[in-house]
């Protein structure tokens, strides 16, 4: 079921390799010959059955390299940039929501404990150990 997204993705790297290949000797044809060259001398090589309604792999990457190079394209870079930053922001807030998870937990707790040991008592109130009135007493109720 995902042959033919790998034959893609094969195809797609070559392309890509191609376009590299001819950025860096500074023609395009140079390129293509070489490509065919290397199909030619490939011929004997041994290599699944398949139908080539479209003359092939080779033929279709030799035609693009004879085209005008392709245009550069924003929108990939654009949309990896934006799902990037959906996922930072989701991990984010993911943190958020589990610091305030583990603090609602703590608090439950320590109005459990409260209530628990000062049942009697009719002045104290079951939160009153959970009042954060510095950051150095956060998390202070634990014994």
């Amino acid at each position: 079921m995902l042959r033919p997204l790998a034959e893609a993705g094969g195809f797609v790297l070559e392309r890509w390799a191609d376009e590299e290949a001819a950025a860096h000797v500074g023609s395009r044809t140079v390129v293509a010959r070489a490509v065919g060259r290397a199909a030619l001398a490939s011929v004997g090589a041994s290599r699944p059955a398949a139908l080539a309604a479209t003359g092939g792999a080779v033929p279709q990457r030799v035609q693009a390299l004879l085209a005008p190079p392709p245009a550069r394209r924003a929108l990939p870079f654009v949309a990896g940039a934006f799902l990037l930053t959906l996922c930072c922001a989701s991990l984010a807030n993911a943190a958020s929501d589990s610091e305030s998870l583990v603090e609602s937990a703590e608090r439950a707790q320590c109005a459990a404990d409260a209530k628990a040991s000062g049942a009697g008592h009719p002045m104290r109130r079951p939160d009153a150990c959970c009042d954060h009135r510095g950051a150095g007493e956060h998390g202070s109720h634990r014994r």
